[in-house]
């Protein structure tokens, strides 16, 4: 009996003390193989969108933790894809953010303003430097950052158009010839509806619930390919008018019924799902969303071919706008600083940048990592959404909808200061505006000039930062400040 007891106290005392164990690895003490207390390593928090489902990049993390001499330690906040703007933005207003994190790059100069993040250049050698091109210099030391360098892009994204080989083979169609201007869009995507073979099939979708892919990508940032854009770098002024051709063709796609249903509620995760299982012939997409077409393992064949032009004039009368993927910065509240930017500095390193292009997350231009053959990714096609000679960087333009709108960190809808033009574009092409699409789009542009000029009165916003007079849209790097 004495005997039982005995061995059911060293059992309650060894749960007990393996519960402490369990409960206490958060601390900042850790018991050493002889009993000694030896300093724990200084966790790091950490917040990398969608790059954080990988196991490839969890495996860098780990490798990091077990052989860094800085006494840090990673820790992944899982924040989920579909909310991490939302989510991130709640953390830092309540003084709980992660201390390193991936910046949607719509959100940089309000969080700059609101001193967010952390100024890097105290941090940063001149080797340091040396490793990026001269665009993501340019960009992360604009004037709308208040002359600190909080951000580095070392990467880029790019927009394609992709199409399904076999609904375009079932209509008919060249499937080595995908459409190259919007009234050849037009026209496969009515004819891919037609032949649906009993099966509804759409010959093409813009999803609108996703308004920054819908309108600002698949909208604004395709149409630099025929050499026009909203804002004019020339004048500094908007105008919208020139999306007539682009808006008139999308309501001409949905009055035939050519259009995936739903458009203003299809999520672009959604749309690509649809994509991946035959019942689209055509979406836009960037190279982000390569790695979750993979993911959907699409059947039958597909391609990736350039955006298509206005019209065949003004096929590539200006460079296709490729964008900074979205960059990573310190939390200026993070409690251990200098650990938070040895962790940056890792995370923007050759290695974990190879990784990232090696799962087709990213496309590095930093390093030449994209020209070292033995670490390309395994996956034929992405090589599609490399960047190419008809495609360029462009200079800031203003972001002051985003700068401005007390509504745009804390809390709000992602991308509320730009809402209004996203909205009306979707409402023009839903037939839901009540104007004709040119006064619709005459009394939008003159709305957002009016904020430039309000914005011209603050603090912050230098209108003659982003003029341009001998602006190029072929080579938009040119001649800048």
């Amino acid at each position: 009996m004495k005997r039982g007891w005995s061995l059911a106290i060293g059992l309650f005392v060894g749960v007990a003390l393996f519960g402490f164990f369990v409960l206490d690895r958060s601390s900042l003490i850790e018991r050493g193989e002889e009993g000694e207390k030896a300093p724990a390593k200084i966790q790091v928090k950490i917040a990398l969108n969608d790059w954080a489902d990988n196991l490839e990049v969890r495996n860098a993390i780990r490798r990091y933790n077990e052989t860094n001499p800085h006494g840090t330690e990673i820790v992944i906040m899982d924040i989920p894809t579909e909310a991490y703007n939302d989510t991130l933005n709640m953390l830092l207003t309540s003084g709980k953010g992660p201390d390193v994190f991936v910046a949607d790059r719509i959100w940089l100069a309000s969080y700059v303003n609101k001193n967010y993040l952390e100024n890097l250049k105290p941090y940063l050698s001149q080797s340091e430097y040396w490793r990026y091109p001269l665009w993501s210099l340019d960009y992360a030391q604009s004037s709308m950052f208040k002359g600190g360098i909080y951000f580095l892009p070392s990467s880029v994204e790019t927009l394609r158009l992709i199409y399904r080989k076999d609904l375009f083979k079932n209509a008919g169609l060249d499937p080595d010839r995908p459409p190259a201007t919007l009234p050849e869009l037009k026209t496969a995507a009515e004819q891919i509806t037609a032949t649906g073979g009993g099966v509804r099939k759409y010959g093409f979708a813009l999803p609108a619930g996703d308004l920054q892919h819908s309108f600002q990508l698949d909208l604004e940032m395709s149409n630099t390919y025929s050499g026009v854009f909203y804002y004019d770098y020339r004048t500094g002024r908007y105008d919208l008018s020139v999306y007539l051709p682009w808006l008139k063709a999308m309501r001409e796609i949905k009055r035939a019924g050519s259009l995936y249903p739903g458009e203003s509620l299809l999520k672009h995760e959604n749309a690509l799902k649809q994509f991946a299982e035959g019942n689209i012939g055509m979406m836009y997409a960037t190279s982000q969303d390569y790695v979750k077409l993979r993911e959907y393992a699409p059947r039958g064949d597909w391609g990736i071919a350039m955006p298509p032009a206005i019209s065949e004039e003004l096929s590539g009368a200006g460079a296709l706008m490729m964008q900074p993927q979205s960059p990573l910065v310190v939390n200026s509240g993070a409690n251990a600083k200098e650990e938070a930017v040895k962790v940056w500095s890792y995370l923007q390193s050759a290695d974990f940048q190879t990784v990232l292009f090696q799962q087709a997350l990213a496309i590095p231009l930093v390093d030449d990592i994209v020209n070292r053959t033995n670490q390309q990714p395994q996956y034929a096609q992405f090589k599609d959404f490399y960047p190419t000679a008809q495609e360029a960087f462009y200079p800031l333009w203003p972001q002051i909808m985003d700068q401005y709108d007390p509504n745009t960190v804390a809390p709000g809808p992602r991308n509320s200061g730009d809402r209004p033009r996203m909205e009306l574009y979707l409402q023009l092409i839903a037939d839901q505006e009540p104007l004709p699409m040119e006064e619709a789009l005459r009394r939008e542009t003159e709305r957002l000039n009016q904020m430039l000029e309000i914005a011209a009165t603050g603090r912050f916003f230098n209108p003659e930062d982003y003029v341009y007079p001998d602006f190029d849209p072929l080579h938009p790097f040119a001649g800048g400040h």
